[in-house]
């Protein structure tokens, strides 16, 4: 595959709820697999704050929130209460007004609005993440999506990947039938997109030779980006699939809307006392997430596991040797590069755990 630019493309987090270890595996896996890419070639990340928040999945909660608590100063709330009220949301039902979901709709598409509730959690995140040592995601920036609504629908429609409905009041979907792939709902009746509308709006003005999309998500979310692939490929876009397991918390894996994720929040392992410093946090945080839970695996999150490998990222830290050299560094990242053109993090990140200690710019990358 000739790559001239790796653009890392991972599913967006709507801001409704704390970091849970799922989400912490996922942006590690992404921050590790961009910088460690990079010093081989070209790679961009493409996170847009729109791509998750233009959704009915964040709008909904909204419409929500302003209706029981319309006086609530957000400033004051921490992550975590906020998620409790998300949890509560879909509880009771998760419905509402689909006029008033449509005006918060318009709002973001117009100005990038964000609902001072999802902006709290968003400067949450970034406190946490900043103190993880995860780079700039962008999440405190607002920027259009690549292209309107309306023209990536009807580039859509010219090469014969919808089923349109609206004429009659109807929906649209996506049509991969042509790949034995269901259809797959892309505008309901209301005229409220689905969160695959905003990522083909982002992705596909930015297809270009030599450019390949390295699209990360959970498997939960795999049928969908199936279909997004093969879009992409029906525009003349080249794209590699990566999916990851969720992270069992309780023994059980379940979305962030029903719960479960007290005492495993990111605010709550970055909470826990110890000796270790920040570098060794940062790398032991990486030990566990990319090291101990493989991109696949269902190994339930273990409080204990991950206090013992930010223990022996200290121990690690001590004994690295003080001599730098480039042509290690760059040895090692080809070692770990997949076929596709990426650095795979787990095989990277365990080449950390033999018995000869980590040279120390590699160790840089990790804290």
């Amino acid at each position: 595959m000739v790559l001239d630019e790796l653009v890392v493309a991972p599913v967006t987090i709507t801001p409704t709820k704390p970091l849970t270890p799922t989400h912490v595996k996922g942006l590690l896996w992404t921050d590790i697999l961009v910088k460690a890419s990079a010093s081989l070639g070209r790679v961009r990340l493409l996170w847009n704050n729109r791509m998750a928040t233009l959704t009915t999945q964040s709008t909904a909660f909204w419409h929500y929130l302003d209706r029981i608590e319309p006086d609530t100063d957000w400033s004051r709330e921490s992550a975590a209460l906020i998620g409790e009220r998300y949890v509560r949301f879909h509880a009771e039902g998760g419905k509402s007004d689909p006029r008033a979901v449509g005006a918060y709709l318009d709002r973001i598409d117009e100005s990038g609005w964000i609902h001072p509730a999802s902006r709290r959690v968003l400067d949450s995140w970034r406190a946490e993440l900043d103190l993880l040592g995860v780079g700039d995601l962008g999440l405190g920036k607002d920027r259009p999506l690549a292209a309107p609504a309306a023209t990536t629908l009807d580039a859509l429609a010219e090469r014969g990947l919808l089923v349109d409905h609206r004429r009659f009041g109807g929906p649209v979907h996506l049509d991969g039938t042509r790949w034995g792939l269901p259809l797959r709902q892309l505008v309901g009746s209301d005229g409220h997109p689905n969160y695959l509308l905003s990522i083909l709006r982002e992705l596909i003005p930015a297809i270009g030779p030599g450019r390949v999309f390295l699209l990360v998500f959970d498997d939960g979310l795999a049928a969908d980006y199936l279909l997004l692939d093969r879009m992409l490929t029906a525009f003349g876009g080249r794209s590699v699939r990566l999916a990851f397991s969720r992270v069992p918390v309780g023994g059980t894996v379940r979305s962030s809307r029903y719960g479960g994720w007290s005492g495993s929040t990111l605010s709550d392992l970055s909470a826990v006392t110890g000796s270790a410093d920040r570098a060794a946090y940062r790398l032991g945080m990486r030990l566990y997430f990319a090291g101990v839970l493989p991109r696949r695996s269902a190994q339930p999150f273990r409080m204990q596991l991950l206090r013992r490998c930010v223990g022996r990222a200290a121990r690690m830290l001590t004994r690295a040797p003080a001599d730098a050299d480039d042509r290690s560094l760059v040895a090692t990242l080809s070692r770990c590069r997949d076929r596709s053109g990426f650095v795979d993090p787990y095989r990277l990140t365990t080449s950390l755990l033999g018995p000869v200690p980590a040279a120390p710019e590699l160790l840089r990358m990790y804290t």
